[in-house]
């Protein structure tokens, strides 16, 4: 596994330009979670053109939503590491109302994926409170750079920014991989929900925004 200086990473805000790199890093990133491997079946042929097919999908409708994404980027290599999106209640949307997506998903990921993920989807958006919040919606770090600090350092930087936001009560994000529950608690995460997904559950995560005032809310 390469070794990373935190000192040569750097921390951006990115626009669709770093579409091709999101889309080869999330699927490094995701590939092997538990929650894609059951939307998208990965017991049965064709999953890894199912999940390239849904990331690309994903991407260009989070880009097109003008959700903030943010970059870990090597700066010596120009690199493309670590990417999160996340948004705010304004953008929280029902994905099955999203016609042009759905129709791509469908030739691309077929009608049970496609079923699966807009379920999840909707599932863990009625999940989340009335009240203003932000949500993350895709974050990874690539698994070559794993446990050297990254996501720590992408999710700081998102906090700093989210907390600003005395009108939000926090952040959400959500998880089918209970390994990294400890590593989300270690960031003030707390269990807000727990959703059924197949034969296993979908953690959904919050952390409390501490400049909340709900007089201005």
């Amino acid at each position: 596994m390469p070794q990373i200086d935190l000192e040569d990473v750097e921390v951006v805000r990115l626009d669709d330009r770093f579409s091709r790199q999101a889309r080869s890093l999330l699927y490094h990133s995701y590939k092997d979670e538990p929650t894609f491997k059951y939307l998208l079946d990965a017991h049965r042929s064709g999953y890894k053109q199912r999940i390239r097919a849904t990331i690309r999908e994903l991407i260009k409708l989070h880009f097109s939503r003008g959700e903030f994404v943010l970059g870990v980027i090597h700066k010596k290599e120009e690199r493309l590491i670590g990417i999160a999106f996340f948004s705010d209640l304004e953008l929280k949307m029902d994905i099955s109302n999203q016609f042009l997506w759905r129709c791509k998903m469908l030739l691309t990921a077929g009608f049970e994926g496609t079923r699966r993920y807009v379920e999840y989807f909707n599932d863990v958006q009625d999940s989340l409170p009335v009240k203003n919040h932000r949500m993350v919606s895709l974050i990874g770090i690539h698994p070559d750079f794993q446990k050297q600090g990254l996501g720590k350092k992408l999710l700081d930087s998102i906090h700093e920014l989210t907390d600003k936001d005395n009108n939000s009560i926090g952040l959400f994000l959500d998880t089918g991989n209970n390994k990294y529950l400890n590593f989300y608690q270690s960031l003030g995460y707390e269990v807000f929900a727990e959703l059924p997904l197949g034969p296993q559950k979908e953690y959904i995560l919050y952390r409390p925004n501490p400049n909340y005032q709900e007089a201005a809310a």
